[in-house]
């Protein structure tokens, strides 16, 4: 018999750096939307996300200046695609739009059930269709099937790869939004809820947080990007319906930022507590009444307690509160 000459891998085509140009990355809103790429919006709930990215999705729909863009340069206009199935669009959303000054006409709602699948490819081709420039998945949560667990890595990791090529090959900006688990330990870029192949496929991570529970104003911190240089925190305030006023460490200066951020209730409640206490110990039921009347929650009290360096101690069922150097009574 004649000897069979074993067969041969198919080769990979490949071509060479050579072949290939160079290009600058493009941003929606520098350096934190790229164009092209993912993004990762993660925050706690209730901290203003969906009205953060509503912001600049009802800039994009007028032409207007991202924050912190002066008037005098070229800036995009484009079509919007939201999914989001946790407020009412005719109750919340579009209330929301008309304050913000949004073209109704550039925002798109899926108008059927939908999830997320690995490939993509129907959310792909609706951003070709409708010309989006923004998609905005908040969050993330709701659009994922039953196929998918957020603490699997093969699981959550192949459907962040498809959404980023989702993004790449429809030229627009994509933007995940998703929560924050309650445990604060270890980095901050990692205390999203699920696998960290959410934040890996990710080329831009914005975080927004709250000084404490009693602070209106909230911090954007740039975690991770690829293709700029970090940028400094920058800040935003509910102002009203969704409205948000935005301010930055340039706009400010350091003294007013740390006025706006630091200045908050937990500092009233301290002053409070310790002028309360500056007569001699008192029970804490009656100081919390007092302090909270002030309308200041309770872990704030307990926290501007704490650094005040109060002390207490349980008599019967009652406890007292002193300041340091005062004697509680046995």
């Amino acid at each position: 018999m004649p000897k069979l000459k074993p067969t041969q891998p198919e080769l990979i085509a490949t071509t060479k750096a050579s072949q290939h140009g160079t290009s600058e990355p493009k941003f929606l809103f520098f350096p934190f939307l790229p164009y092209k790429k993912l993004t990762v919006l993660q925050g706690e709930s209730g901290i203003g996300k969906s009205s953060f990215i509503l912001n600049i999705a009802a800039l994009l729909s007028n032409g207007k200046p991202m924050p912190f863009e002066a008037d005098n340069q070229s800036h995009d206009c484009g079509n919007v695609l939201y999914l989001n199935k946790e407020d009412d669009i005719e109750e919340t959303i579009n209330p929301r739009l008309i304050a913000m000054g949004a073209d109704l006409e550039r925002f798109h709602f899926v108008d059927e059930p939908f999830w997320l699948d690995n490939d993509c490819k129907r959310l792909e081709a609706t951003i070709r269709n409708l010309n989006i420039r923004l998609a905005i998945i908040d969050p993330l949560t709701s659009f994922l099937g039953k196929n998918h667990n957020m603490n699997t890595a093969q699981s959550v990791g192949n459907l962040m790869r498809a959404l980023s090529r989702v993004a790449f090959t429809t030229g627009s900006v994509l933007v995940v939004v998703c929560h924050l688990t309650k445990n604060a330990a270890g980095k901050e870029i990692d205390r999203h809820l699920g696998s960290s192949d959410i934040m890996n496929a990710a080329r831009s991570v914005l975080s927004a947080t709250r000084a404490d529970d009693d602070c209106d104003v909230v911090t954007v911190k740039h975690l991770k990007s690829t293709l700029a240089k970090r940028a400094k925190p920058f800040y935003y305030e509910i102002i009203g319906n969704g409205i948000l006023e935005f301010m930055s460490d340039v706009e400010a200066e350091a003294d007013d930022i740390t006025t706006v951020i630091s200045a908050t209730k937990k500092e009233i409640a301290q002053e409070m507590i310790l002028s309360l206490l500056s007569d001699g110990e008192k029970q804490s039921t009656e100081i919390l009444e007092i302090v909270k009347n002030a309308g200041i929650s309770e872990s704030t009290i307990n926290a501007a307690k704490r650094e005040a360096f109060v002390t207490s101690k349980k008599t019967g069922d009652n406890w007292l509160w002193r300041l340091p150097g005062q004697d509680i009574n046995s």
